[in-house]
């Protein structure tokens, strides 16, 4: 056992980290309820005799009425924690927690190839792309929180799980130039397809396999035939030209707004990316920290190991297009004409605008090492420690640490639970009652916080959709997973 934890300690110590840095996230997760479109991405209305003659009569629908990404309204049909059709309760939380880790753990595992990647077998590369992906993690979890991606199950599936599948495929691209191993090739083009049908990451992963397959050449060992490379990134346009052209997509449209000129939402895409940014980097301290550090840590290992780093200006173009590219279809297809973006779309910039930054700082440091030409990697290190404790004791001094989703969830932790109870306790009621037409009476309410989503049923509307819908435009379907002719819920605003 000794023996276990000497030869183990680093991967100890960082796992002991990881929990410690996600506890309150599992906090948040935990008192979760299903919400808005939950409802309607289930299975089991009595309409249609049957879940298999309902399932694909429901995709049919989604494909001609909301979108082409019918690879994912069948992942979050079959997925979907409330098809068993029984209250949850704590439960949903639960299936929650084990998305989100899922998905968080396939980020940090691509993250982690990726910065070995950019280590160019540098000494210690393993130790060191593991702490700094921790440093990344860092970031992505204390400076925002994302309730609509994080908690609410159909935001989890669209996002989170696309952009884990995204991350999966970077890592995969690095591993096959590395290894020629055509299992992972296979898995990745598979992986691929099922991320391109979702539109936010279809610029992204047409960026990232140009980057590995074209500019750095990954695949010219192993395919030497130069169409073949290219036969995954081809798979890849055809899953998202699928998404893109469904008549789906032009109904949805006309669901938001009037048409907005292609070259309007190009300039409302470059102010959001623009606007988002500066937020991470001007109102959170913690990114100051883990840049100040990541810029060190790369100095550091370059010092000694002298290799040239990857281009940085080709790295910064690349990333922009990633966030541009992630955004546009966004704004485009609802015709946005204002900065803002939904939290879960949210989610997906921020977190492409985190990891270049963590990518850039770290890239930028190494460019120092290789400039300067000067052995000092162990002093880089302590240097890199000492500005981390350094910016944690002024988080504490200043009060800036009031700014971490970890303080900030220990702070709401009790209107956390109490909006979990109220909406749990209403969830329970519908479910019990036996009148087709429930009305529920709550005379109080919990202020919002960002830490909980709301099962999405506004005070005194009454929700009243007909039982064979799969989808509304103008109401969420609670009443048609309930299999009730109304539902009623009263509480003060």
């Amino acid at each position: 056992m000794l023996e276990f934890i000497k030869k183990e300690k680093t991967r100890i110590i960082l796992g002991v980290l990881y929990i410690v840095l996600l506890i309150p996230v599992f906090y948040s997760i935990y008192y979760s309820v299903p919400a808005s479109d939950d409802f309607a991405m289930t299975l089991g209305r009595d309409a249609y005799g049957n879940p298999v003659s309902e399932f694909f009569k429901a995709v049919g629908f989604f494909w001609n009425n909301r979108g082409g990404t019918v690879i994912w309204f069948i992942i979050e049909f079959l997925l979907n924690p409330l098809n068993i059709h029984v209250h949850l309760g704590h439960a949903y939380g639960i299936y929650m927690i084990v998305a989100f880790l899922l998905c968080f753990a396939a980020i940090i595992y691509s993250l982690k190839t990726v910065f070995a990647y950019f280590l160019k077998d540098a000494n210690n590369a393993k130790l060191v792309s593991s702490i700094i992906t921790f440093l990344t993690a860092v970031m992505l979890i204390q400076n925002y929180y994302y309730v609509e991606a994080y908690n609410w199950y159909v935001g989890m599936v669209a996002y989170p799980m696309g952009l884990a599948g995204l991350f999966l495929v970077l890592a995969y691209l690095i591993r096959y130039s590395q290894t020629g191993n055509k299992k992972i090739l296979i898995a990745l083009t598979i992986i691929g397809v099922i991320v391109a049908n979702n539109t936010p990451f279809d610029v992204p992963i047409g960026i990232m396999f140009l980057y590995i397959v074209f500019l750095r050449k990954g695949f010219n060992e192993h395919i030497p035939t130069f169409i073949k490379r290219y036969i995954p990134l081809v798979c890849f346009m055809i899953s998202g030209l699928v998404a893109v052209t469904a008549p789906g997509n032009s109904a949805r449209q006309g669901q938001y707004t009037e048409p907005v000129p292609l070259s309007n939402s190009l300039i409302q895409t470059f102010a959001d990316v623009k606007y988002f940014g500066m937020l991470i980097i001007k109102e959170r301290p913690v990114t100051l920290i883990i840049e100040a550090v990541l810029v060190i840590i790369g100095f550091a290992v370059n010092t000694k190991a002298h290799k040239k780093p990857e281009n940085i200006i080709t790295l910064a173009i690349a990333s922009f297009f990633v966030c541009f590219g992630t955004v546009l279809p966004y704004v485009y297809g609802r015709g946005m004409t204002r900065t803002y973006l939904d939290v879960r779309m949210q989610y997906v910039l921020d977190y492409f605008i985190q990891i270049s930054i963590c990518f850039g700082c770290f890239v930028f440091g190494q460019w120092i090492g290789y400039i300067v030409k000067t052995n000092c990697e162990k002093l880089g290190f302590v240097a890199a420690g000492a500005v981390a404790v350094l910016g944690a004791c002024a988080l504490i001094v200043t009060g800036r640490y009031a700014t971490t989703v970890s303080y900030e969830v220990y702070a709401k932790r009790a209107e956390i639970k109490a909006s979990y109870d109220l909406w749990n306790g209403i969830l329970l009621e519908i479910e019990q009652s036996e009148s087709d037409d429930v009305v529920v009476n709550r005379d109080y309410n919990i202020p919002w916080n960002k830490y909980f989503l709301y099962s999405g049923m506004e005070p005194g509307e009454v929700y009243a959709v007909d039982l064979d819908a799969f989808y509304d435009s103008q109401q969420i379907l609670p009443n048609v997973y309930y299999k009730k002719n109304s539902i009623t819920v009263n509480y003060p605003r």
